[in-house]
């Protein structure tokens, strides 16, 4: 077992043949007097001949530090990257005239690791190039989704030998990869400040790491590539096998699994410059480093966005992500000193949201300036765009100035007598998708049919009781209500159609939770009086078929792939609530 020292010289004499004792001295910041009892000590091993060329058995001995591989991960969905992440992974993001991953897999291959193995989940068939051109195996990573960077070494684990781990969106101004390591080492840059995210280091004089720390605080943290060496490997994947498939254990990275195996996993600290390996948060970080990075990629976003606002793409700056919904994403960006909002689709809105019917009601919104947000939509693809709102105070079912501005835009828009033509029928739209559920999963489609059969007189009383048909929003809630200083806008009109006012009016008191006694005070804020029973009844019918429909359209996002667990079971309890009391109401009636 050589020494670090011994295995620094070593190393540097296999990788560039002669060097004086005075280049080594230099090169690795020690005395002369130092490398030349290093030197005899290799010689006198029989690693090194008299001319400090390695001996056969110097070749062998140097195998064993021999980089095996590299695993690269490439399958995560990189939200805080848009608008390039709507179209291609972050790894496939051209800078300065190179994609990341193509520049990093070249520099691995220079340093001398041939095999390289890129774990792929999200858009993985955009990585499928990479077989041919670089020779590099794929890997899927299953759980990309639902699970953090664990599951991707995980995926690679039989890979796991003498390894780099990467991560495909780090660029490295100078190549820092060697065809030897030592032993096992993480890179890491030193970060001023507090950090919440970051994972700061601990360590002793010889670089061995002995804690982490996060949050952390002027500290090393965690940045870069790590090599873990076949040592470290033969424990680790014993303690990967441990902690996967855990519940509590979804959300963590796989340095969080190091971390808290510190006493059995071995790795030491490199120190690098903050020059030395660049990590691109958001697009704005990138534009710092390649002004230029909007015409290198080809971004149909920013095409889209050119196309509207008669804009050039260098002139869109400033973007930042919006907090995703449900389905769709969004971003905001500055366009000669305006400030808008762009939002794409979700990939699951296909076949349940009718974009004509959207656009029709986002134009006649605007007329009766219930939004003046609106700017354009694309009503064959469904992207949109729209003015940015300050925000001034969040929206509250409780706050009488905000009911009144909303009950006011409301009856605005229902008796406006605009209609469509295309009825957006709540307890229709269940049905769709039931048959889609069918499609996908039947077993959760069956179990949804005895709702439906107790939900069905409902929906039948409701027709009998001849309410107007009128174009609805049929989605109020708070994400959807802005207040912005005097001002309402109501925004995001997807699901708006042709409807039955109540489904509107009932989100008075059911978006707030509100107890069932005060269901009353929250309608007479519509109606300028206190609710009929009648009316009260139809509206909780209303109320039950809502969230009917939500209930399903919840199993339906589960089961596509879309997280809505918390969704469902309020949806769930919200249905069977107001089902009772209505129930309650008809029987006292």
């Amino acid at each position: 077992m050589l020494t670090k020292l011994q295995f620094d010289v070593f190393y540097l004499l296999h990788k560039r043949g002669y060097l004086s004792q005075r280049e080594l001295a230099e090169l690795l910041d020690v005395s002369l007097g130092t490398v030349n009892k290093i030197l005899k000590q290799l010689k006198e091993s029989g690693l090194l001949d008299e001319k400090c060329c390695l001996t056969e058995k110097g070749e062998n001995v140097l195998a064993e530090y021999k980089v095996d591989n590299a695993i690269i991960l490439a399958a995560g969905m990189s939200t805080r990257f848009v608008p390039i992440s709507y179209e291609f992974p972050k790894g496939l993001t051209v800078v300065k005239g190179e994609v990341l991953i193509e520049r990093q897999i070249r520099q691995l291959q220079e340093a001398g690791v041939e095999e390289i193995i890129v774990v792929v989940g999200h858009m993985l068939e955009k990585f499928l190039y990479l077989k041919e051109k670089f020779n590099v195996k794929l890997v899927v990573n299953k759980e990309y989704k639902v699970k953090n960077t664990h599951s991707s070494v995980y995926a690679a684990k039989e890979y796991l030998k003498n390894t780099y781990i990467c991560c495909s969106d780090n660029y490295y101004p100078e190549n820092l990869f060697n065809s030897h390591e030592y032993h096992s080492l993480y890179c890491a840059q030193f970060l001023k400040g507090l950090s919440r995210t970051e994972r700061g280091l601990i360590f002793d004089k010889n670089g061995l790491i002995t804690d982490t720390a996060k949050p952390c605080k002027d500290m090393w943290t965690m940045q870069g590539h790590a090599y873990l060496n076949r040592e470290f490997n033969s424990v680790f994947t014993d303690i990967l096998d441990e902690y996967y498939g855990k519940p509590d254990t979804k959300d963590m990275y796989w340095e969080g699994i190091y971390a808290e195996n510190l006493d059995k996993l071995h790795m030491y600290i490199v120190k690098c410059t903050d020059e030395d390996i660049l990590e691109f948060d958001s697009v704005e970080n990138l534009r710092e480093f390649d002004p230029d990075y909007i015409e290198h990629n080809d971004i149909k976003v920013i095409q889209n966005i050119c196309k509207v606002l008669n804009a050039e793409p260098k002139e869109i700056k400033d973007i930042k992500p919006i907090q995703a919904g449900l389905t769709n994403t969004s971003f905001a960006f500055t366009l000669r000193g305006g400030r808008y909002v762009y939002r794409n689709p979700g990939k699951n809105t296909i076949g349940y949201i009718d974009r004509k019917r959207e656009k029709f009601a986002l134009e006649t919104a605007k007329k009766l300036g219930l939004d003046n947000t609106y700017l354009y939509e694309d009503e064959n693809e469904g992207w949109k765009i729209s003015y940015f709102v300050n925000i001034t105070e969040p929206f509250d079912f409780t706050n009488k100035s905000h009911m009144e501005k909303l009950c006011s835009h409301l009856k605005a828009l229902h008796n406006a007598g605009v209609q469509y033509g295309s009825v957006f029928d709540y307890f229709e739209e269940a049905d769709k998708l039931i048959e889609r559920l069918k499609i996908l999963d039947y077993n959760a489609a069956d179990k949804i049919i005895p709702l439906r059969d107790r939900i069905t007189a409902f929906n039948e009383s409701n027709k009998k009781d001849n309410w107007p048909t009128v174009l609805c929003h049929n989605d109020i809630y708070e994400p959807n209500l802005l207040i912005s200083a005097d001002n309402l806008y109501v925004i995001d009109w997807e699901y708006a159609g042709d409807s039955d006012p109540g489904y509107d009016i009932s989100k008075l008191f059911t978006s707030n939770n509100a107890p069932v006694e005060d269901i009353d005070n929250y309608l007479a804020f519509y109606f300028g009086r206190l609710p009929t029973k009648s009316e009260k009844l139809h509206i909780l019918r209303c109320a039950t078929i809502n969230y009917y429909y939500w209930f399903v359209w919840s199993i339906f996002q589960d089961i596509s792939g879309n997280n809505c667990s918390d969704w469902k079971l309020l949806w769930y309890e919200k249905m069977n609530k107001y089902y009772n009391e209505t129930i309650r109401l008809s029987e006292e009636e």
